[in-house]
């Protein structure tokens, strides 16, 4: 099913303002997918999350709460060294810290 363009919109830019100040070194990328009632948030980790990391991924899905009225919402915060185009992006990417690529 195709997203409805005007609430895709406002996801993404919700979004991007509520990971303002919320960035820290060891997030690797923040992965955003929603329905008209469903909002999930993966933030990736180059280390084992704690405690700080879920309640920062809370902010953040508070922020995009105090926007948009989900009925749901799913937060991860995951470890992964693996390459980006390895992850489940889900909708789209929020965040993505550059990162060089590996040598052979």
């Amino acid at each position: 099913m195709e997203k409805n363009i005007d609430l895709f919109r406002n996801v993404l830019l919700s979004a991007q303002r509520a990971i303002l100040g919320e960035i820290y070194v060891e997030i690797r990328a923040i992965a955003i997918g929603f329905d008209s009632k469903k909002l999930t948030i993966i933030c990736y980790l180059d280390r084992m999350p704690i405690e700080d990391d879920y309640e920062n991924l809370s902010n953040i899905a508070g922020q995009i709460l105090a926007d948009i009225d989900f009925e749901t919402v799913e937060e991860r915060c995951v470890f992964s060294n693996d390459l980006f185009s390895k992850l489940d992006s889900l909708d789209s990417f929020i965040y993505a810290r550059k990162e060089h690529p590996v040598s052979s």
